[in-house]
């Protein structure tokens, strides 16, 4: 090759304005798909997640299975078939005897407390549960999968004991 051929090529190939442009632009994409893998594991590990404190009550439960729920227990829920940890609860639950309004036959609402005379009686409960999710658009992601609301009644169980839980609050722990 001649060296005026030469310099004919390279005077072709010139580098401007637009050719900058669609480099960086490449560059961004390979940058993003990275970005988004690393996003993804990162809520993937459950590093997202942050700490919550859920409060509950359980109604009519057996004196002894109220016993059980002591500081340290660990609570599940299922959610489509999988096993979700619902938390730990923070402290023993406190608990009343059970109580249930009525109507008499005057149309009146009287209290009916559950006799407390016996081995085994009926109370309710209320906890504190100390867990991990993600609140995202208003709604709360418990481990990032399984949904909890406000007044929500799921089916809660420990090792030893299954029972029903209304969800009373959920805050984000400060």
């Amino acid at each position: 090759m001649k060296n005026s051929e030469t310099k004919n090529i390279l005077s072709r190939i010139r580098f401007n304005v637009v050719d900058a442009v669609l480099i960086l632009l490449a560059i961004l994409a390979i940058v993003g798909v990275w970005q988004r893998k690393n996003l993804q594991r990162l809520f993937d590990s459950g590093e997202a997640l942050e700490a919550y404190t859920v409060t509950f009550e359980i109604k009519q439960i057996r004196s002894t299975t109220a016993d059980l729920l002591e500081k340290g227990t660990a609570l599940y829920l299922e959610d489509n078939d999988t096993q979700v940890s619902l938390g730990t609860l923070a402290e023993q639950v406190s608990t009343s005897a059970a109580t249930v309004y009525l109507q008499n036959g005057e149309g009146e609402t009287v209290k009916a407390v559950y006799p407390q005379d016996n081995f085994e009686y009926l109370l309710d409960a209320n906890g504190v549960l100390n867990c991990r999710g993600i609140e995202h658009e208003g709604t709360f992601l418990l481990e990032g999968r399984a949904y909890l609301a406000v007044n929500q009644v799921v089916r809660a169980y420990t090792e030893t004991a299954d029972f029903e839980i209304r969800i009373t609050s959920i805050q984000k722990t400060v």
